[in-house]
């Protein structure tokens, strides 16, 4: 099982936590699918907005089979008569949720949770390695039509980019995660998925048009948060805003630094009123090299013990992944580590860590050195460390120490 050990009994504990909460969570058996609690407490069900959230965590925790049936029973639900939105809900046993749907035409959907669901399934593949992730058939044509038939069926100008309805009504269809802002047309977040699917799937073309149209939303000081009927939104828009530098939209240079200054200042005067939302920032600001930031946050998500179960799930993720910077890539027998620790953690010890068909133990002191040792494996791994790269066959370890400016 993983585990975590630092100089820092406050990871220990945190981790203690969310590891058991999390594990609580799960469903499998007596009648139900492989599956998780992803919703609110008082709800016994699976959401797609959490699933993919909580995704990362729960493949750390050894809950693949878990991961593979949901996104799969979500795939399997996006069919014309729902114009390729998936079910929004389901309850354990495989049952639509009816507290969210009404029928085909009157149902809860999110433009970014079409797209959503193909890159956190497809991230799936890069931590796992199993071919299933793309081979197996509802999954495959789900890829294909939410990059295709969907966009398709809900662009009404012709630009590539689906639409919502503009209402408040999240039965009739929302642009973004951020119920609160359901008037939008186009959302960051709708946008920032979209995109990101895109490069998944190796259409860079049509990745870069995503881009350019928004490198347009720029006002001199931050990216709009979406389109409304009047035109471009510049209000502080939550999940719209976030979501665009956790998968990329964003980019990189002095103006994705200032989109990320205006980020932090609105997470701190204009916090979220429910906990799910904070649940993504560790991961953008950990990716953005933002890293005190990123761990202030999470040690909000630690803090609260709340027991919404993305919470716990998250946890596990920034814990491991996000402090060492974890970015794998098991078909290619690949993993990149990147030091995230900030300046309360002096080491953190993540052990039995799964990496496709590989188990490892990785040590990081401060951000002075990184160890990695290969426990168990199929051959030899190509573990990237900063500017090192090594082929490490199991049984082996190195260690790299990085240069000082990193400590």
């Amino acid at each position: 099982m993983l585990a975590v050990s630092s100089d820092l009994a406050y990871v220990e504990d945190a981790f203690t936590w969310a590891r058991d909460r999390a594990l609580a969570w799960v469903q499998t058996g007596d009648g139900n699918l492989p599956s998780y609690w992803a919703g609110y407490p008082s709800r016994p069900m699976f959401y797609s907005r959490d699933v993919c959230h909580q995704a990362a965590g729960a493949h750390l925790l050894g809950l693949d089979a878990e991961n593979f049936a949901m996104f799969r029973h979500f795939a399997r639900s996006a069919t014309p008569a729902r114009k390729w939105f998936p079910i929004w809900a389901f309850h354990f046993d495989g049952r639509i949720a009816a507290l969210d749907y009404h029928s085909d035409e009157h149902f809860v959907r999110e433009i970014p949770a079409v797209f959503d669901l193909t890159y956190r399934a497809l991230e799936q593949y890069d931590w796992t390695g199993d071919r299933r992730w793309i081979d197996d058939p509802d999954l495959a044509a789900y890829y294909r039509h939410s990059a295709g038939e969907f966009v398709a069926a809900h662009d009404g100008d012709g630009d590539g980019i689906p639409e919502a309805g503009g209402t408040a009504d999240i039965f009739l269809g929302t642009a973004t995660y951020n119920e609160r802002e359901a008037p939008l047309l186009v959302a960051g977040d709708g946008l920032a998925t979209q995109y990101a699917v895109l490069r998944k799937l190796g259409r860079h073309a049509e990745a870069g048009k995503i881009q350019a149209t928004y490198d347009g939303w720029w006002n001199g000081d931050h990216f709009a948060r979406g389109i409304t009927k009047d035109g471009l939104d510049f209000d502080w828009g939550l999940e719209s805003h976030t979501l665009v530098p956790l998968f990329g939209l964003s980019g990189s240079g002095e103006r994705n630094e200032r989109f990320l200054d205006y980020l932090e200042e609105q997470m701190e005067a204009h916090p979220p009123l429910n906990i799910e939302s904070f649940s993504y920032w560790p991961e953008f600001l950990f990716d953005h090299g933002r890293v005190e930031s990123a761990w202030r946050w999470t040690k909000h998500l630690i803090d609260s013990r709340d027991d919404y179960p993305e919470i716990s799930f998250t946890v596990v993720e920034h814990l491991v992944a996000g402090l060492l910077g974890l970015r794998p890539d098991a078909p290619n027998a690949t993993l990149t580590v990147t030091p995230h620790l900030p300046a309360e953690i002096g080491n953190l010890i993540v052990d039995n860590l799964p990496i496709g068909g590989w188990t490892l133990r990785i040590q990081q002191e401060g951000r002075r050195s990184t160890e990695v040792t290969v426990h168990s494996g199929p051959g030899l791994l190509t573990v990237i460390v900063g500017s090192e790269t090594h082929s490490l066959a199991p049984g082996r370890t190195v260690r790299v120490v990085h240069p000082k400016d990193l400590s």
